[in-house]
């Protein structure tokens, strides 16, 4: 058995929003009547055993007397203008290299099946591309952690975090309608829209950290604060040293290539004042110091079977959705080794298409943060799954709950399979009646008519 989550949610919906502020007062009462009440129950039963109207809101509670601190202040607070949600189309994002850390979901394979099942058929699949085995370098408590960031770990520990978060959500009946990733992380998507199996992908993913690894010297990466283009002006100079490594923002353009020359435009470019910061990376990727890797990864990619993706799918190289029918073989992933991360003209395209709900797949909100700064609109909602120094579940279930405030019908049955419930009573739901009352009208007289052989008669 899994020890629970350290975070609860409760869903309240109501067809109104004066029904629902009082049907979340009618909890909070109930929860100060009954003390006892175990918090798992009291989700468990208003999440599976009440229907789902166009009012909601979301409580993220570790205990009875925090969530029904939550929902007092949501009855005494201001209200506000609900707009009547619209269905999300959501777009998984996944993240990248740099966004790794000691520790990463570790709550979560401790307190899901889900999550923890993928992560295991992940590791079993890498233990023969890998010295040491994945859990452990993804287990804080053990020695071998410290090689997380080599990015002979670091590439195979997000793309099996990544899968494995992909996998939970839609276990939940969080189905993403669109796919990008960032550099590593379109690894993932490919995937996860069915470009390549979990086997051939976590395969390509580790020979490519190796190989990267061994080809990782006396290069640097730098995020440089201004305009692609203005960047490309400035590095001209530096042809066949330096390359543009993405594009990252309108004013966040990373730069990649041998180090003397990156350091050169960071010293000039910083005594104009303008902001330069360094990446701490391994080695200067998606520069022409990837090149003497390109062969040995062609040969292992020409192993792997490719296939069209099954649900759209951003090029980081074009920044489009890929051609129905097109397959990104082995040449596109050697391309993808050593050109441009088009991440804005990606974030771009989805918003053109009509996505406005933005969940990035990762460890830490990287994509997100970029992409609001590319694209913003009323409607849109950036969200992520985990966060460097917060608990996995406090940020999973916000952004669970946002996502259903905002449409998205969630399988809460399926939410809580794998942990021990029971329905219990809970307050009902506050019909608003009205009284509807016949107005009074004047008497109606009746008509009188005349009949040839009955005299007069009364009509009526």
């Amino acid at each position: 058995m899994f020890s629970e989550p350290s975070q609860h949610i409760l869903t309240v919906s109501a067809k109104t929003p004066t029904a629902l502020r009082s049907l979340a007062g009618s909890y909070a009462n109930y929860l100060n009547s009954h003390p006892d009440a175990k918090l798992t129950d009291v989700c468990f039963t208003a999440n599976t055993g009440r229907s789902h109207f166009q009012h909601r809101a979301t409580f993220v509670a570790d205990s009875t007397v925090e969530l029904c601190q939550k929902l007092s202040a949501f009855t005494t607070s201001e209200p506000t203008n609900h707009k009547p949600f619209h269905r999300p189309k959501i777009a998984f994002l996944f993240t990248g290299q740099g966004s790794q850390y000691v520790g990463m979901a570790q709550q979560l394979y401790n307190t899901h099946p889900v999550f923890r099942q993928s992560l295991d058929i992940c590791n079993e699949i890498l233990n023969p591309y890998l010295q040491k085995p994945l859990l452990q370098v993804l287990d804080p408590a053990s020695e071998a952690s410290e090689l997380l960031h080599a990015t002979a770990y670091t590439q195979p520990a997000l793309f099996a975090v990544e899968y494995a978060l992909a996998e939970l959500l839609q276990s939940w009946g969080i189905v993403p309608e669109a796919v990008m990733g960032h550099s590593v992380g379109e690894y993932v998507a490919a995937c996860v829209a069915g470009v390549f199996s979990l086997e051939d992908g976590l395969k390509l993913i580790a020979s490519r950290g190796k190989l990267m690894q061994d080809v990782a010297t006396g290069g640097m990466m730098a995020t440089v604060f201004l305009p692609a283009l203005q960047v490309a002006n400035i590095i001209a100079e530096y042809q066949g040293k330096i390359a543009i490594a993405a594009v990252n923002g309108l004013y966040n353009t990373v730069i990649s290539g041998e180090a003397e020359a990156v350091l050169a435009v960071q010293q000039k470019l910083q005594a104009q004042k303008i902001e330069v910061r360094s990446l701490n990376v391994s080695g200067a990727f998606h520069s022409h110091l990837m090149e003497p890797m390109l062969d040995a990864f062609k040969q292992v990619a020409a192993s792997v079977k490719f296939a069209a993706p099954n649900l759209p799918l951003v090029s980081n190289l074009t920044g489009e959705f890929m051609p129905s029918g097109f397959i990104p073989d082995a040449n596109y992933w050697s391309r993808h080794l050593r050109e441009t991360v088009q991440f804005v003209a990606g974030i771009n395209t989805l918003a053109q298409h009509g996505y406005n709900s933005f969940l990035e797949i990762g460890p830490h909100p990287t994509l997100v943060n970029m992409g609001k700064r590319c694209f913003q609109s009323e409607n849109s909602i950036w969200l992520s799954c985990l966060k460097k120094g917060q608990q996995d579940w406090q940020v999973l279930l916000e952004s669970l709950g946002e996502l259903y405030v905002n449409g998205v019908n969630v399988d809460w049955v399926a939410f809580n399979k794998p942990y021990s419930r029971r329905r219990i009573f809970l307050p009902t739901y506050p019909f608003e009646c009205q009284r509807y009352w016949i107005a009074e009208s004047a008497p109606i007289k009746p008509l009188v008519s005349t009949h040839p052989l009955l005299g007069k008669v009364v009509n009526g």
